[in-house]
Formats: C-alpha cells, structure tokens, sequence
C-alpha cells in the first residue's frame, strides 16, 4: 500500500468519526406543556364511581379497549388521578392510557432541567470542535488522494466511518438512565415527571433529535419489529407489554438485560431487570 492510500484512509477515517459525533450532539433541552387531556382508551377492565370523593361504585365497567372522552380530571388525598367520562361516572387513570391532548406547546426548560442544559451545551461546544477538526481532515483527505480514483475514496470511506447509530444509541442510554428515580404521573411529557410513552419521546427528542409519536397504540408500530430476546435486543430498543396491536406499558433497553421504564405511581421512573414472569411481547428498533 502507497504512503498517498495510507494518508488518505487515515484522514478519511478522521473525517467520519468527527462527523458522526458532530452530528449526533444533543440540542439544548426544552419541555413540553402537559395540553388538557382529550381522549383516553382502557386498557384494563375499569370500575365506574359515581364520584371521586369516597364515591359508591356503581357495579358497572368500562370494558378494555373502550375510548372515552374526558369530562374532566381530579386527583384525591392519596394523590390518586381519577377521570370524569360522564355524568357522574369516574374512573381511576391507572385503567388507562392517553390517547390525544388538546392544547399541547412547546416552551422554554424549567430549572430541573438545567443539568441537561449544561451538559447539552457542552456537548455542542465539543461538536463544533469536531466539526473543524472534520473540516481540517476532509482537506487533507483531498489533498492526500488527489492521484486516487473516485472508486477507491467510497470504499475506503465506507470501510473505514463508525457507524452512526451507536453513538445515538449511547446518548439515548444515558438520559434514559439520568431520568430515573423521577415521578410517574399520568399523561406526563417531562421533564420533571413522566408516564411510561411520555418517557420514550421525551429521551429521544432530546438525546438524539428525533420525534417519537405520544402513545404506546402508536409508539408500537415505530421503526422495525425486533425478536425480543437478550442476544438480538440492542440498547435504545423500545419494549412492549401486552398486546402487540395495543400494548399498555412501553419502556427503553439500555443493555445487559436491563431496561428504564416510567413504572407506576408508587415507583416511578426505575432501572429494572427483565424477567421470564414479566417479559415483553414485543420489542422496536428506531436506530
């Protein structure tokens, strides 16, 4: 191999790894006004309450399945969240899942999520400084392989670039991780608090960019289908409990069996381990 090929691969692969990390730096944080709620859908068999103040029960159901428009909403001294889908019909939120909001704006970050702000900004600093470097090496890339055919720069290149996805991949892995120990509350974009499809676009759009839609009806049918298996799964893939065409809980693989997940109430947002009595059904790769 001539000194020129050499040179030229070795810029090449300098090119394309600053590139790549210049790409995949984070933008700043920014959060989500939570919009009134709009529709919900059942996803477990729901009691119905004539009221959500030590209301009776009125020995009717809300069967799985069932979309509803919400009355209104409340939460009572145990800070449990109840829905109005009629006259005095009230169910509790853990029955359901979100469906369309109404009213929904982007705004500014609050002061929680200033850490992420600063490591975003710092991350920003670090990709202009790969992109110069990036610059710098793509000119001596084309000074190195002047005598080389245009055949040979695209092999070398493709041979040589990292890919892309796992640096994205690592950058969805740790805020997923940094958001645990958060509040769960139902119907939660973040950044303070979270539910469980909340949690999957708000990491996405600020780890890496990307816009995941706002359920786990719609989140499902995302990227492509992988085997839910520990040797197939790659972190940042997206986890789904039970039924495939309407799962109830989604939550993001972060590697080595592990998952983050925007849990319940009582837990909140937690690193959990997967497990043959609660495994998924059914498992996407946006990446």
């Amino acid at each position: 191999m001539s000194n020129k090929w050499k040179k030229a691969v070795s810029a090449l692969t300098l090119a394309a790894a600053a590139f790549s990390f210049a790409v995949a730096a984070p933008q700043e944080a920014s959060a989500q006004v939570k919009g009134h709620l709009s529709k919900v859908q059942v996803v477990k068999k729901a009691p119905v309450y004539t009221n959500y103040k030590k209301g009776k029960k009125t020995h009717k159901y809300l069967k799985k399945g069932s979309v509803k428009k919400v009355k209104a909403t409340a939460t009572d001294t145990k800070k449990k969240v109840w829905i109005k889908v009629g006259t005095k019909k009230w169910i509790a939120s853990k029955y359901t899942v979100v469906i369309t909001t109404t009213a929904q704006s982007k705004a500014k970050s609050s002061s929680s999520t200033s850490a992420i702000t600063k490591a975003a900004n710092q991350a920003a600093k670090s990709a202009n400084k790969a992109a110069q470097a990036a610059s710098q090496a793509a000119q001596a890339a084309k000074q190195a392989t002047a005598a080389l055919t245009t055949n040979q720069v695209n092999q070398a290149a493709s041979s040589q670039a990292p890919a892309g996805s796992s640096w994205q991949q690592s950058r969805v892995v740790s805020l997923a991780k940094a958001q645990v120990g958060k509040a769960y509350v139902w119907g939660a974009t973040g950044p303070s608090s979270f539910d469980c499809s909340g949690l999957v676009q708000w990491v996405y759009k600020n780890a890496v960019g990307k816009t995941v839609s706002r359920t786990t009806y719609t989140q499902v049918n995302e990227g492509v289908n992988v085997t839910v298996s520990t040797s197939s799964l790659q972190p940042g893939d997206l986890l789904f409990w039970g039924d495939a065409a309407a799962p109830y809980h989604v939550a993001i693989y972060v590697g080595n069996g592990q998952y983050v997940s925007a849990a319940d109430e009582q837990q909140g947002v937690i690193l959990a381990t997967l497990s043959s009595y609660y495994w998924p059904t059914v498992a996407r790769r946006l990446l």
